[in-house]
């Protein structure tokens, strides 16, 4: 199986928290061949043990909320399901992997920012989304987000692990989406390009094991797949930019966390993009409806042209 790649980071690098230059090596190489990249081993089982006894009998509840966001329509039983912010269940292997976070700060430098701590959460369905990227705005040609989904158990085709399309990242630009006018354009990339990439490049399905996160260029071609079982399928999900891009979303957390993020920030270098709250964040209302990972930096604006591969331009389909 190709997913891509991927890597057990040594017990050493998991007690200091941070790669070797070898490891890095690896890492980059196949994110960028690949655009994603699997991590085993560098999440305690117990912390995703815990998450999942919340979370799991919460998914059905929250699916009768009329107003709770599905991705693609309900039918595709595919939702936001966010991870609980109470201090004990923050857990910094989590909400910011010391390993993973070294990785990417070597691909997009080294101050980085958490623009959205959500979850994604796949309930008993025969449907599927379209496939898309998660970027519907003109973007930069280059790496400029990763999300680190964290599945809370075992994840495989029977229970709607994500289907991924390697290396899509590397041609991922506006043109191929489906646009809706002049101007706006959906996650969804036009069906024509998806057949054709399909005959050469197909997608994976791909088994990640409990303990693992995954990383994945924002830019990559993916599609929430059917989970046949009864079991809610969750997985966490945290959007990790350059602060130097300056995307606009933040995260809703409450005051009483801020030293422990704060904590986080000193021990990896992550920051949160925050927005500081009294009182308790209902997890279960977080929602994705206004996230937006494109570019607040008014000189990349002014780039816009140059966001498009220097080839023909995509015709119409």
């Amino acid at each position: 199986m190709h997913l891509g790649h991927s890597l057990s980071p040594s017990l050493w690098s998991e007690m200091v928290g941070f790669t070797t230059p070898e490891v890095i090596a690896e890492a980059l190489t196949y994110l960028h061949r690949d655009g994603v990249l699997v991590l085993e081993n560098v999440i305690e089982i117990e912390h995703l043990d815990r998450l999942r006894e919340l979370l799991q009998p919460e998914a059905e509840e929250i699916a009768k909320d009329p107003t709770h966001h599905f991705n693609f329509g309900r039918h595709t039983r595919n939702m936001d399901q966010a991870p609980p912010t109470t201090l004990d269940l923050m857990f910094e292997d989590v909400w910011a992997n010391r390993i993973a976070i070294s990785i990417l700060q070597s691909m997009l430098g080294p101050n980085l920012m958490c623009h959205y701590a959500n979850g994604n959460t796949a309930l008993k369905a025969k449907g599927r989304q379209p496939v898309h990227s998660d970027i519907d705005k003109p973007h930069p040609l280059f790496p400029f987000a990763y999300a680190i989904n964290v599945p809370l158990s075992d994840m495989n085709v029977e229970n709607g692990s994500t289907e991924l399309w390697p290396g899509s990242h590397r041609e991922s630009n506006i043109g191929q989406h489906v646009a809706f006018t002049d101007n706006e354009f959906g996650l969804a990339i036009k069906p024509a390009l998806v057949e054709q990439r399909r005959r050469t490049s197909p997608p994976v399905q791909p088994s990640v094991r409990k303990g693992s996160l995954i990383i994945r260029d924002i830019r990559l071609w993916h599609a929430g797949m059917p989970n046949r079982t009864d079991t809610p399928r969750i997985m966490l999900a945290f959007v990790i930019q350059p602060t130097w891009f300056q995307a606009p979303s933040k995260v809703k957390l409450p005051l009483k966390s801020k030293a422990l993020v704060e904590s986080w920030r000193a021990n990896s270098g992550l920051q949160y993009a925050a927005q500081w709250v009294d009182g308790d964040v209902d997890h279960k209302k977080v929602n994705s409806d206004d996230v937006d990972f494109s570019t607040g930096n008014s000189k990349l604006l002014e780039l816009e042209p140059l966001m498009h591969p220097a080839t023909e331009p995509t015709p119409a389909l």
